[in-house]
């Protein structure tokens, strides 16, 4: 009798975990449904993506050797040669710079229209892979719920991110920002893995990667090399696994550092920040200052920017903390032979919330000790660190509470559910729904400066389509022949989520300088387009 009962009970269990398997699968599907469609604005607008500005500046050696040779190996040597030129002359970051000389742009005036899907897979790839390291293989939180979270992320990262031009739509500025974010991620995973495994590809890979970072945006840098450190010192100290084979992680830090070096002592770091005085930049006043003001700052920001003006950062932080408790509690329900070390891995609470605290501190140290000015692309970063220590934060308190507080007789066996449960599971349901409708109401002025609103905003007041006209007829203008000085029409300036820095009236004019640059033109200014029209719109058939 005792061995049909326990045929019977194990069938009931594997109902029970098909049942929860099918969930977990309608969820993640419904998930990627809705960032499908959540990001079906960003690809409308696509279309109307050009280049503009620092794209003209950065590019303009490589575009007009690729002009004049046909050539991909002539475009990048004189990308090179650009970015020696900037690094002397500008800013010593000199892998994104390279980067920067090689937009779609360089190669075809109509390829622009790609940047956007570049980055949005970029980030795609590199949230899911970091999410599925650190919740599925590091801790070991279920089979699906990495998917879960990726998703939920990503939906929200999208929408609530500060500059879309800087996050999606500009090739500078998203190389500056969104592409050493994605080349951190993957950083910290490979770093990670290698303690894990002691892959010689992961360390290679890692060393490719450390060695690039070196010479990109500096929150990058500190982000990356931090990360690393601690997991390294957690391994050693905490964990007192300690294996001379994770001293090869010195190897890509070296590296780093070397790449840093030669990035901070770029004669152009001096122009920049002299640039940066003149317009009233107050460098922090030295390393303990920095220190102490990152860390104030980092609050501020939380706070009065990222909370108040992007409040559903705060639904995704909920709905993220609701899934891992449900998938916390499945995993305890069924006896995973995996609870010991999980329980052993959410074990320091409070060390590893003020670790996540200074990490997320860390970032704003550049900024604060140059006391420069910065792009929107910087506000980014700081928002995507923010959201990811935010989410790993609740992702590891929600798992502690869980395993702390659940007794283990409050764990219903055998498949059987109490109507006690259900009815506690329905009060918490409803409070989290009242809380989320609470918020959502509370946070809606800034639903206007997120994504889908701001991309929609731009395409059906029909500015898109002026501006996709309007570039079309400049472009024509700029490459026109034996005409060195070039007068175009001015542009619609209502720039939505794109990047524009268009032509004006005084020839001398920085934008107007990179433009001329690109299209190797002596000058170019822009007059009123009624009056283009007037004088020149016959020669071109334009009325």
């Amino acid at each position: 009798m005792g061995y049909k009962r326990n045929i019977c009970n194990k069938g009931i269990n594997m109902t029970v975990n098909e049942k929860n398997e099918r969930k977990n699968l309608v969820l993640c599907f419904a998930l990627a449904i809705i960032l499908f469609i959540s990001l079906f604005p960003v690809f409308i607008v696509a279309e109307y993506d050009c280049a503009a500005g620092d794209d003209y500046n950065y590019g303009a050696r490589a575009h007009l050797a690729y002009l004049a040779m046909g050539s991909v190996m002539d475009a990048i040597k004189a990308a090179a040669e650009t970015t020696v030129a900037t690094w002397y002359g500008w800013q010593g970051t000199w892998f994104d710079c390279f980067v920067f000389c090689l937009h779609p742009e360089v190669f075809s005036d109509s390829a622009y229209v790609i940047v956007p899907y570049i980055f949005v897979v970029m980030q795609v790839i590199s949230f899911l892979i970091f999410a599925h390291h650190f919740i599925k293989t590091r801790w070991k939180l279920g089979k699906y719920l990495w998917l879960e979270v990726g998703l939920i992320f990503l939906i929200f990262s999208f929408q609530l991110v500060p500059s879309q031009k800087s996050a999606i739509f500009w090739w500078v500025g998203s190389v500056h920002y969104a592409m050493p974010m994605c080349m951190t991620l993957i950083s910290i995973v490979l770093a990670d893995r290698y303690l894990l495994e002691h892959g010689t590809i992961d360390l290679i890979a890692l060393i490719i990667l450390a060695t690039l970072l070196g010479g990109a945006t500096y929150p990058a840098i500190i982000l990356t090399t931090l990360s690393i450190f601690l997991m390294w010192l957690s391994k050693a100290v905490i964990s007192k696994n300690r294996d001379k084979r994770d001293f090869a992680l010195m190897i890509p830090f070296l590296l780093e550092m070397i790449g840093f070096v030669i990035s901070v002592i770029a004669p152009g770091n001096a122009v920049r920040s002299a640039s940066d005085l003149e317009n009233g930049a107050q460098p922090s006043g030295g390393a303990a200052a920095t220190i102490v003001k990152s860390i104030i700052f980092s609050v501020q920001d939380a706070f009065e920017y990222f909370i108040a003006e992007k409040t559903f950062v705060v639904i995704a932080l909920i709905f993220i903390g609701a899934i891992t408790y449900y998938a916390v509690y499945e995993l305890r329900k069924g006896k995973s032979t995996e609870i010991t070390n999980i329980q052993d891995v959410f074990s320091h609470p409070v060390l590893f919330s003020v670790t996540l605290f200074l990490l997320n501190a860390s970032v704003y140290a550049p900024r604060l000790y140059a006391g420069g000015e910065v792009s929107s692309g910087y506000f980014n970063f700081n928002f995507w660190t923010f959201f990811v220590c935010s989410s790993a934060l609740a992702i590891y308190l929600v798992s502690y509470t869980t395993f702390k507080c659940t007794e283990q007789n409050e764990i219903v066996s055998d498949g059987q559910v109490s109507k006690k449960k259900g009815v506690r599971k329905r009060v918490v349901v409803i409070g989290i729904s009242i809380v989320v409708v609470m918020i959502a109401f509370f946070g809606r002025h800034g639903v206007k400066k997120y994504t889908d609103y701001v991309c929609l905003e731009y395409y059906l007041s029909g500015q898109a389509d002026d501006y996709k006209e309007q570039m079309k007829l400049q472009r024509m203008l700029m490459t026109e022949e034996e005409v060195d000085d070039v007068i175009v029409p001015e542009v619609n300036n209502e720039q939505g989520p794109l990047m524009q820095m268009p032509i004006v009236a005084d020839p001398d004019n920085v934008d107007n300088y990179m433009t001329a640059s690109f299209y190797g033109k002596n000058s170019c200014r822009a007059i009123p387009r009624k009056e283009w029209i007037e004088k020149f719109g016959e020669r071109y058939g334009i009325e």
